[in-house]
C-alpha cells in the first residue's frame, strides 16, 4: 500500500480505518500484561469490524486473503448471537487467527475478550475464555509467556493446574523478577484470589511509585522486557 492509498479491508476491500493507537500506558500493566491506564480503557477500540463483510483486526488491512473463509463460516456467523456483545469483536479475531494458522493471536484475542467481559463483570465469560487461553499457552517454553499462562490459570479458578504451572516455571528459572512474580502468585493460588493485580506488587520495594522506580533500575533484561509490552 502506498503512502498515499487509503486502508481497504483485506477480505472484502471496503474501506477502513488506520490501525488503532493505543496511548502509552502510565500505570503498571496487571500480571497478564494487561496494560495500565490510559490504554486500559481504550481496549474497545483495539480491533476494528469491516462494516460491510464484518472482518475483525486490529488492522483490517493487513488480513490476508486466507481469512475470507473463516469470515465467511458458519462458526464466525454464529458468534454475532452466542457470545457476549462486549467479547464478539476480539472472538471474532481469535477465530480468524485459529482459521488461519496464527495461534499466537489467537491467545491474544481471547485473553483481550476475556478483559472485555471483566470489564462487563461476566466472570464466568472471563473465566471460560481464559482456560482457551491457557491451553493455547500450555506448551509454552517462553517465561514472559509462561508467567502471564499462571495469571490466567488463577484468574481462571483453576488453582490445582496454576500451582503446577507454578512449579514447573520455578524450574526452569532463577530469573530474580520471574521467582518475585511465581513466589506472588503462589500466595495468590493459596489464598484462592481470582482478582486482578498489577504487575507492580509481585516486586519488592522500592514502592512509592512502583511502575518508574522499578522501570528505572531496571533499563535492561526481563522486567524492561515485560514493562515494553504495556
Amino acid at each position: 500500500m502506498s503512502g498515499t492509498a487509503k486502508p481497504v479491508c483485506g477480505v472484502c476491500g471496503a474501506a477502513a480505518r488506520p490501525a488503532f493507537r493505543a496511548p502509552q500506558p502510565e500505570i503498571a500493566p496487571d500480571l497478564d500484561m494487561r496494560p495500565g491506564e490510559p490504554a486500559r480503557s481504550t481496549l474497545a477500540d483495539w480491533i476494528q469490524t469491516c462494516r460491510r463483510c464484518t472482518a475483525a483486526a486490529p488492522d483490517l488491512a493487513a488480513l490476508p486473503a486466507e481469512a475470507r473463509a473463516a469470515v465467511e463460516s458458519a462458526d464466525y456467523k454464529e458468534l454475532t448471537t452466542s457470545v457476549l456483545e462486549e467479547t464478539l469483536p476480539f472472538r471474532r479475531w481469535a477465530l480468524i487467527c485459529e482459521r488461519i494458522g496464527d495461534q499466537a493471536n489467537q491467545a491474544e484475542g481471547l485473553l483481550q475478550a476475556a478483559w472485555a467481559a471483566d470489564d462487563a463483570a461476566a466472570m464466568s465469560e472471563a473465566a471460560h475464555l481464559r482456560a482457551g487461553v491457557a491451553a493455547l499457552w500450555a506448551g509454552t517454553t517462553d517465561i514472559e509467556i509462561g508467567l502471564r499462562r499462571l495469571d490466567v490459570l488463577r484468574r481462571a479458578g483453576a488453582f490445582e493446574e496454576a500451582a503446577s504451572w507454578a512449579d514447573t516455571l520455578a524450574g526452569r528459572t532463577q530469573e530474580e523478577t520471574a521467582t518475585a512474580i511465581i513466589r506472588f502468585q503462589r500466595s495468590r493460588i493459596t489464598m484462592r484470589d481470582l482478582g486482578r493485580h498489577l504487575i507492580s506488587s509481585a516486586m519488592p520495594p522500592p514502592a512509592h511509585a512502583p511502575h518508574v522506580s522499578h522501570g528505572k533500575r531496571a533499563t535492561t533484561g526481563f522486567w524492561s522486557r515485560l514493562l515494553r509490552r504495556s
